[in-house]
């Protein structure tokens, strides 16, 4: 015979247990004497055993009613517990969020928005990771991650929410000529070995489209997947580079600085993705309304808001 009993029973019996009278326990159940009276009969009935021995003047626990005592506190203080689970990762409160991101992101505007959302969301765990755009937008596609953070993919299998735009713009050292100007067009690639990022990612597609609008035909010396690199190259005075602002405030690279690309003025959006075919967990929610937070405080432009006047 398998005993099953409910969470009102269970409860029932324990408030009887503890307090050793129908009238208080039936008082403190919010039920009248004879309900509580036929609930214990059905108890003893499913377990096969008096639970109480009742005189005139005391009720007390049998042996039978001492075994199930503990059994039934612990199913209750389980029971709680997985519904305190649940109502933890429904509210936010728990959860894992995974989030894939461009590194000029995740590394500028993540570590403050991560910050922010542990401070309200402590127990919540966060994956990142970094790759260009193309594989973040795969990861979000396959349900690897539940929040990308990158330019918009061009199909209607997600839901992009913009953030900020994020400008092309020229790299090079502090002390190359080119700083004395405040902003060059797109026909001084032709005079200098030039550096960008390699044609799988979204912003060397921009950078062919501005070239195309602007006349000019000339090939990049190297292409390189990440713009340390680029930064190290232009660094090393191998030639000039093209990349994003936020992508050079992210490299924190004191010996370089940029200058505006004007005829025509290229830019990307960057915001959030999402499957729109995948509901997301409640906690990314919670992230994401952070992320727009600190995607308002932060302008991309001011780690570098000095380049232009700096020579």
């Amino acid at each position: 015979m398998r005993v099953r009993l409910t969470v009102p029973q269970m409860t029932a019996f324990l408030k009887l247990a503890e307090l050793g009278s129908f009238r208080d326990a039936a008082s403190a159940l919010g039920v009248s004497q004879p309900a509580l009276s036929r609930t214990i009969q059905i108890i003893e009935a499913r377990i096969g055993a008096r639970l109480f021995d009742r005189d005139t003047r005391h009720i007390r626990t049998t042996p039978a009613g001492e075994k199930l005592r503990p059994i039934a506190t612990r199913l209750l203080s389980e029971y709680d517990a997985a519904f305190n689970e649940i109502e933890d990762f429904v509210t936010g409160r728990q959860g894992l969020v995974r989030i894939a991101a461009l590194p000029s992101v995740a590394a500028t505007l993540l570590p403050r928005t991560v910050a922010a959302f542990r401070e309200a969301h402590p127990t919540v765990r966060i994956d990142i990771w970094e790759d260009v755009g193309p594989p973040v937008h795969r990861a979000v596609r396959e349900g690897e991650a539940d929040i990308g953070i990158a330019p918009p993919p061009g199909d209607i299998d997600f839901n992009f929410r913009p953030l900020f735009e994020d400008e092309v713009v020229l790299v090079c050292r502090k002390d190359d000529p080119l700083v004395e100007a405040t902003d060059h067009d797109w026909s001084v690639l032709r005079e200098r070995p030039f550096l960008t990022t390699s044609p799988e990612t979204g912003l060397r597609g921009l950078i062919e489209e501005a070239l195309d609008e602007a006349g000019v035909r000339v090939e990049p010396s190297f292409s390189c997947k990440y713009p340390t690199t680029v930064a190290g190259m232009v660094s090393a005075s191998l030639g000039i580079g093209v990349l994003s602002r936020l992508t050079l405030a992210q490299l924190g690279t004191a010996e370089l600085t940029w200058r505006p690309l004007r005829d025509p003025v290229k830019s990307r959006m960057i915001g959030m993705l999402t499957n729109r075919g995948r509901s997301l967990p409640p906690a990314a929610r919670h992230f994401m309304r952070e992320l727009e937070r600190q995607a308002r405080a932060m302008s991309p432009a001011a780690p570098l808001s000095s380049g232009v006047a700096a020579a």
